[in-house]
């Protein structure tokens, strides 16, 4: 296979890292489970915190069994961020927290498990970020790779944390990696051989001072790279001097001499003068978010040296993700889809993009602190609005106005409701267009929960 010159067996990929005898882990979730393995394999002494108590964390302490570590569990101690020299924090703690602000002012390292790892790790990573897409796009280069190179890691914000792969000793020609900006607020020397930025839209402001921080949170992504890497990136995104990168652009529309672009149904890859061409009806997956995922998959394919009919077998067979524009039933003529991944307006756009009838909208959660209001320019295409959830008032008093909208206690009632007021030729889509946590354990629960209750009409 030729490929593009990856330096991919020099000492630009050789990691170290000192760990310090004592460690405190915060947050005991699969990634702090992963941690806290690792670190008793190393031998040090371990404090977990968590703000969760004992029971609620039932099912992380039991796969600890055999693991020596302290625990403290229902509420933090102050000490502990001040007296363990090295903190390893997990995604979903934020690095606002009064006592890790406190222990960084002290001169306490505080990093993420993704850097822990790294500090392990030779192989050369690709690595995916942006608002929406990751998983989809992470998931689909790891199937084209693993098809090309057989033992291939894929992991990260995915679901399978990074440290597992150095916990569990694996060697893989590549290292594919969902990244998050949660992830990339706690990283040093994390270094991406590729870096891959599919887009940014607003979301996470209720973790965020501001889209700019968030923004800048994801553009990290490209922070330790050098000319000696790649960087991948809507042709419309402007990053000046902060990516060192060779940098590749995708583009919908726009013929691009290198780089890879769509155009009148044909998805195409141009590098180093020659040209790869596939035709977008290859694959299954619908909406112009799925062909810029597919653009994003092809070029990093092609920049690694996998060939076009392996590319070409992979992209028919795979049929998209759960949860994500996933249809669910047809039932007298009314289509219900499952877009429970959608935990961002700019995630329910692409979908509202994606339809080509009529739709009743289900949407509502847990607001993360944007505006909702983009929704109007799709509103010619929404037949009725069904709101449920801790955002479902602000929702109504910024779109309420504009179409037949309804409110619901839960998503039974919605279900409901949507069936009711279907007509033959009708979508009932379910795209949130926030988080699920008012509600539900996570998006897939939620997701799940559809799908049931639609199954049962």
């Amino acid at each position: 296979m030729h490929q593009l010159e990856t330096n991919t067996k020099d000492d630009h990929f050789v990691r170290t890292m000192d760990i310090p005898n004592k460690v405190l882990i915060v947050g005991l979730g699969t990634t702090g489970v992963g941690v806290a393995k690792f670190l008793h394999k190393l031998g040090k002494h371990i404090t977990i915190t968590d703000m969760k108590s004992e029971e609620e964390l039932t099912p992380s302490l039991k796969a600890l069994k055999g693991v020596k570590f302290v625990g403290r569990f229902g509420a933090h101690n102050e000490d502990d961020f001040l007296t363990h020299p090295l903190i390893v924090v997990s995604p979903g703690i934020d690095s606002e927290l009064p006592y890790l602000k406190e222990a960084k002012k002290s001169g306490v390292r505080v990093i993420g498990e993704m850097e822990l790892a790294y500090g392990y790790i030779k192989e050369p990573i690709i690595a995916i970020t942006g608002t929406n897409g990751k998983t989809t796009t992470t998931t689909l280069i790891g199937k084209i790779f693993k098809k090309a190179y057989g033992n291939v890691f894929v992991g990260g914000n995915i679901g399978n944390p990074l440290i597992n792969y150095v916990l569990e000793g694996k060697k893989a020609p590549y290292i594919i990696l969902e990244v998050s900006s949660f992830q990339l607020e706690t990283i040093e020397a994390f270094h991406p051989h590729t870096a891959i930025l599919l887009n940014i839209t607003e979301d996470h402001l209720d973790r965020y001072r501001s889209y700019d921080e968030y923004k800048e949170a994801k553009y990290r992504i490209f922070e330790n790279q050098t000319e000696r890497d790649y960087a991948v990136i809507h042709k419309n995104m402007n990053l000046g001097n902060m990516v060192k990168a060779k940098t590749f652009y995708f583009s919908i529309g726009t013929a691009l001499e290198e780089g890879t672009y769509f155009s009148n149904g044909m998805m195409y890859v141009r590098l180093q003068g020659k040209e790869f061409v596939y035709k977008r009806e290859l694959s299954p997956l619908v909406g112009i978010h799925n062909t810029e995922n597919l653009l994003v998959a092809l070029l990093s394919s092609h920049i690694y040296g996998i060939e076009k009919h392996i590319i070409e077998e992979v992209l028919r067979n795979f049929r998209g993700l759960p949860h994500r524009v996933e249809p669910v039933r047809e039932m007298k003529g009314v289509r219900f889809i499952n877009d429970s991944k959608a935990t961002n307006v700019d995630a329910a756009k692409r979908a509202l993009e994606s339809m080509d009838t009529k739709v009743i909208l289900i949407a509502g959660g847990k607001d993360k602190g944007g505006s909702y209001r983009t929704i109007i320019e799709f509103m010619d295409k929404i037949k009725a609005l069904i709101l449920i959830g801790e955002a479902k008032e602000k929702i109504m008093g910024e779109l309420g106005g504009y179409v037949e909208t309804y409110v619901e206690k839960d998503l039974y009632g919605a279900v409901d409701r949507a069936w009711k007021i279907a007509q033959k030729g009708d979508t009932v889509l379910f795209s949130p267009m926030c988080s699920s946590f008012d509600m539900f354990k996570d998006y897939k629960e939620r997701g799940n929960t559809f799908k049931n209750i639609v199954g049962s009409l």
